[in-house]
């Protein structure tokens, strides 16, 4: 049978270490928007390695005497994991996603004592970049390739003149030739479009406020800025406004599409916009009562979708309720809420969405009653496929493109008590097989109808090497899983 599946693909293809500071978090919401205060204390230090956990679920666990990990990343199909460490020994780590757990190298960033890091990385492994901005600056844009090490290939300093940033300041593009990145001036925000090769000005524009993020389409041609409440549409070609999506109250972030076909901005309502025939569209408008939807935002990777997660801050920051959107009609089509218990806060950090819009991961930082695991990870009916019950508050997370690998950095404790480090967890999605491409539990013929019938359309789930393009090589890719079967 394998024999007559090749010959029909075959006419196919032919035709087509620092002191032990410690700090405790909490969330307050204004009519403005919504800040974060941070409070510090001190404890001895301690040293503690995770041991190794079987493969699927968590991978891993690093687990951070001092530090928290306050930004992480996921590049080279979520096969090389970026760690921002904060607090104390100030450093990035890079990990293999799919290794040991400990650390392949460290840039140490001690010497500069950062206020904060930020860290991104491109979706072909390329590069990764770091922002960090210690207190009165300079503010420095670095960037890494795993194959350099802890020896940046280049770095951009920020006039004297920008004092502050943010961990969300900077992006890479899909293929690494671009970098975005955002520093304050205590007025006005510059924000700056580089080359990934050598780290070269490419266009600058200068945006009144502060900018909290700063996020690129995959191919470098279209980023959202954060600007308070609205969301800041820019041609990187010209560096110039395309379009403003407002919404209210700032204190959040907003997200663009990776094929920057559209945008999506939260605070204490939910919008997101389309480009529809070339003119941008405000396509959802949600509200909820008494909710913050400013760091619960994601879109899939072709727009379609909009994933957002807000929690409640009138009842204690308990209640977190999940939507899934379809943004070609505007419709919901799922949600799901669920309320915490006691008086720690359940504040929502951050969602991510796969390309396809069928894998959706969520973190907040816990409720005291442990009532749901404090990352979340959903089909798009909001059936949760996976999760990590975290001892700590997460505040960063980060998804592959895939939907495989999540990468989340916690704090040891709930951010709201203080307590001593941190910890960086590493998760595989258990994930269907792939040669089922109907999902009907079978390997048959009718699963190359089905990849035929994808391929043809270009869809995403078609491209199996995932590296952008359609073309023989996926169809290559597919005979050797349908030759391979399923367990």
């Amino acid at each position: 049978m394998l024999r007559v599946i090749t010959g029909v693909l075959g006419v196919f293809v032919a035709a087509g270490a620092g002191w032990a500071q410690v700090s405790r978090e909490a969330v307050h919401t204004r009519a403005g928007g919504t800040e974060v205060i941070c409070e510090m204390g001190t404890l001895p230090g301690f040293i503690q390695r995770d041991t190794l956990s079987p493969r699927a679920g968590v991978l891993w666990s690093y687990n951070d005497p001092v530090s928290i990990p306050q930004s992480v990343a996921l590049s080279g199909l979520g096969l090389e994991s970026w760690v921002g460490h904060w607090l104390n020994d100030k450093r990035m780590s890079h990990f293999e996603t799919t290794g040991a757990g400990f650390p392949d190298f460290v840039y140490s960033l001690a010497a500069e004592n950062p206020a904060g890091i930020g860290v991104s990385g491109a979706a072909d492994g390329s590069l990764a970049a770091m922002i960090s901005w210690p207190s009165g600056g300079p503010i420095v844009v670095r960037a890494f390739t795993p194959g350099a090490g802890n020896t940046p290939v280049w770095s951009y300093t920020f006039s004297s003149s920008l004092i502050n940033a943010a961990p969300r300041a900077v992006d890479v593009n899909a293929d690494g030739s671009r970098v975005a990145a955002c520093a304050y001036d205590g007025t006005d925000t510059k924000l700056v479009l580089l080359d990934g090769t050598d780290g070269a000005e490419l266009g600058s524009a200068t945006i009144a406020g502060f900018c909290a993020a700063v996020e690129l389409s995959d191919d470098g041609s279209r980023l959202v800025v954060t600007n308070g409440a609205n969301a800041l549409l820019y041609d990187t070609a010209t560096m110039t406004q395309l379009f403003v999506l407002a919404t209210s109250g700032s204190g959040g972030y907003h997200r663009i599409s990776r094929d920057g076909s559209a945008i999506a901005a939260g605070g204490f309502n939910i919008r997101a916009a389309r480009e529809i025939g070339g003119v941008w569209t405000v396509v959802y408008s949600g509200t909820g009562s008494s909710q913050w939807f400013g760091y619960g935002v994601a879109l899939s990777g072709d727009g379609r979708t909009l994933f957002t997660v807000a929690h409640n801050y009138a009842q204690g920051y308990l209640p977190n309720e999940h939507r899934i959107v379809d943004l070609t009609t505007g419709s919901q089509v799922a949600s799901w809420s669920y309320s915490g218990t006691g008086s720690l806060q359940n504040s929502v950090v951050g969602c991510q969405a796969d390309d396809a819009g069928e894998v959706f991961a969520c973190a907040s930082w816990g409720d005291a009653g442990n009532t749901q695991p404090e990352v979340r990870i959903f089909d798009r009916n909001l059936n949760m496929i996976g999760s990590i019950d975290t001892p700590g508050s997460p505040f960063a997370i980060d998804m592959s493109r895939d939907g495989a690998y999540v990468l989340v950095g916690t704090k040891a404790v709930h951010a709201n008590d203080f307590g001593n480090g941190g910890n960086t967890y590493a998760y595989e999605n258990a994930t269907p097989c792939q040669a089922d491409i109907n999902q009907d539990g079978v390997v048959d013929f009718f699963d190359v109808l089905a990849f035929l019938s994808l391929f043809t359309a270009q869809d995403p789930a078609a491209d199996i090497n995932n590296d952008g393009t359609h073309d023989f090589f996926d169809v290559l890719g597919f005979l050797n899983l349908f030759a391979a079967g399923c367990p």
